[in-house]
């Protein structure tokens, strides 16, 4: 990831501007509609155990749709952009209001330590990187917290930004985090990125199946 650091009010301040196939903020793609299968893949791997679910970045919306589905036993969302939080609203008010599904505004780093520990089965962690830090995979940063707030058996899955697999310091991420080498599992999902693609330029990509053991 080379594109310029941008400070967290600006992205805020900038229009989510979303199309049938893509969304754009601060003229940045941040997702586009070819990740569908990946997306299904990674919402499979999260419902696995059912129970409680939390989702970290709304995006388009393409793996809440496939949490959903599963019919968890509860579906939290962390989501930074107004705009993209009140299209998670448009598009999933009746399950918000039947306590399906809970949206939580805000910066991961502001919301996901308020919640209790050791509350979700799963999580689905998947958010742009806005500067430096999170360059090489915004992911890398949230692997202490994920283990924090999941339940003992349970998972966790992200967009990896890896085409074939998790080794080298992404694996040592997951170890320095207090993840288990017997931990760390994935599959390769096959995928059609348009060569317009302004982040993704591989047919595969990996879908982690990180679990708690202990």
């Amino acid at each position: 990831m080379t594109t310029p650091s941008i400070r967290r009010p600006d992205w805020l301040q900038s229009p989510a501007e979303r199309g049938v196939d893509d969304l754009r903020i601060a003229g940045r793609s941040v997702m586009e509609r070819w990740e569908q299968p990946y997306m299904d893949e990674l919402a499979a791997i999260v419902t696995a155990n059912a129970g409680d679910i939390l989702e970290v970045g709304y995006g388009m919306g393409i793996s809440t749709s496939a949490v959903q589905a599963a019919e968890p036993a509860s579906h939290t969302i962390l989501e930074c952009h107004p705009d993209v939080a009140r299209r998670c609203v448009d598009d999933h008010g009746d399950a918000m209001r039947t306590g399906r599904l809970r949206l939580l505004t805000g910066f991961w780093q502001d919301t996901a330590p308020l919640l209790r520990e050791g509350l979700f089965d799963g999580i689905l962690f998947d958010t742009y990187p806005l500067d430096e830090a999170e360059w090489d995979g915004p992911h890398l940063l949230f692997f202490e917290e994920a283990r924090r707030l999941l339940k003992p058996g349970g998972v966790l899955t992200y967009y990896s930004d890896e085409p074939h697999e998790i080794e080298g310091a992404h694996r040592g991420a997951l170890l320095a985090a207090g993840f288990r080498d017997e931990d760390i599992e994935w599959d390769v999902v096959r995928v059609e990125p348009p060569p317009a693609c302004e982040y993704w330029d591989h047919q595969t990509i990996v879908a982690p199946r990180v679990r708690k053991s202990r």
